[in-house]
């Protein structure tokens, strides 16, 4: 504010407190000398602060007080509003920050893990193929042990419940979610294996 402001203030006060009206309404020599020095001091209290805010301060003060206002009121809700837009266009400008979508963290989780796999000499493309289907898996009910989405499936051991091993999911829950399980190639059973073998080149049997 100006000093050239505070006049105008001064009127919009007097017209809810008279304490105020000598220096709204200055009538002699001595009360105008006393509204100049005060206008002054409330210019320099108020520097920062706009002529309208100050005036809505006024307006809102009376409505809720009956004591005289004064600079320290004026700008303690100065303060107090300035806080709050700092507060307002810091949120704001978080929210306007993108943030990557569940797509796009993937395909960088998929990367990052490409990148690790192939540095060991691995071929990626089949362990990301398995990553997205236990993901895909996972936004299914499980239809045997009820696990809800986003959990992973459990076993009822009789002692207690205790997660699937290496993270695998009921093949039901693979068919509820449309998708192929993979399952991993295991060793012949030895006696499979002899089935397989000439006759002739059998081991003999130990009587």
């Amino acid at each position: 504010m100006e000093t050239y402001d505070l006049p105008e203030l001064f009127q919009l006060v007097a017209s809810y407190d008279r304490s105020f009206e000598s220096l709204a309404y200055p009538k002699t020599e001595q009360q105008q000398g006393k509204a100049d020095l005060t206008a002054e001091s409330w210019a320099a209290a108020l520097g920062d602060i706009p002529a309208d805010f100050a005036k809505s301060v006024v307006v809102e003060h009376y409505r809720r007080n009956s004591t005289s206002v004064s600079t320290s009121v004026i700008h303690r809700e100065w303060v107090e509003y300035r806080n709050q837009q700092i507060q307002k266009a810091e949120s704001a400008e978080i929210r306007a920050k993108r943030r990557p979508s569940a797509e796009e963290s993937l395909r960088g989780w998929e990367r990052a893990t490409a990148a690790l796999l192939e540095a060991r000499g691995q071929d990626p493309d089949e362990a990301i193929g398995d990553i997205r289907a236990r993901r895909a898996v996972l936004q299914v009910k499980c239809p045997v042990c009820k696990a809800p989405p986003g959990r992973g499936c459990v076993v009822n051991t009789g002692r207690r419940i205790q997660p699937l091993s290496n993270n695998n999911s009921h093949p039901s829950r693979f068919e509820a979610a449309g998708i192929e399980q993979q399952r991993p190639t295991l060793p012949p059973r030895s006696r499979e294996y002899r089935e397989e073998i000439p006759l002739a080149e059998q081991p003999p049997v130990a009587e």
